[in-house]
């Protein structure tokens, strides 16, 4: 795991310049590649650095991977976050557009960063860093479950948390399977995971 972990935290602004430029460069060769993973070198030249600035903060481009993939994780909770800010919705017309507005933003998160799907899937398969999925795992849960009761005040926390880790799990696994198809099967997928979600979560919500 040590292996993986980035050489060293940026404390300054022109350090925390540097891992972003890495981390950006990094970002759009695996958009570029699909699912062949830039090297050290090829990440270095679109990023304008020498190998050897790499390697001043990350061991391997397996450690620039991950923390990519630890930023495409900590992207969810926002998103979540910008519907449970939102006004509550009193009926199911309204409810079906806060849905259709949050699949809209986590649907262009995942066709963002398609290609760091196989390190999505890399880390839940790996014991020694599933642990990091596992904590944004409990934060989205936590979050749709706190969405679910904005929309519903009355419902059981329990219920909330049931129903927000199956939307969770739901829409993970389903948009893996889309992202290997074509566009279009992808967004006949996110219909069918939106249809799925809406027949499951409706009936707790007390909507008119």
């Amino acid at each position: 795991m040590a292996a993986l972990e980035p050489r060293k935290q940026p404390r300054q602004q022109r350090s925390s310049q540097m891992v972003d430029r890495i981390l950006d460069a990094a970002l759009v060769l695996t958009r570029e590649q699909g699912t062949r993973t830039p090297t050290t070198l090829a990440i270095a030249r679109r990023a304008g650095l020498s190998v050897g600035s790499i390697y001043q903060y990350y061991p391997n481009k397996e450690a620039i991977l991950l923390d990519l993939a630890r930023r495409w994780l900590a992207a969810f909770p926002e998103v979540i976050q910008k519907r449970i800010d939102a006004p509550r919705p009193t009926n199911r017309a309204e409810f079906r557009q806060e849905v259709r507005k949050l699949f809209i933003d986590t649907s262009k998160l995942y066709l963002d960063n398609a290609g760091l799907m196989p390190v999505i899937e890399a880390i839940s398969g790996n014991a020694d860093l599933r642990p990091i999925q596992n904590e944004y795992d409990e934060q989205i849960i936590a979050l749709y479950a706190a969405w679910l009761r904005h929309v519903n005040p009355a419902l059981e926390s329990d219920t909330a948390s049931r129903l927000g880790e199956l939307m969770m799990e739901v829409g993970h696994v389903c948009r893996l399977v889309g992202l290997r198809k074509t566009r279009k099967a992808f967004d006949l997928i996110e219909d069918d995971v939106e249809t799925m979600w809406l027949a499951l979560v409706t009936p707790h919500l007390a909507l008119s």
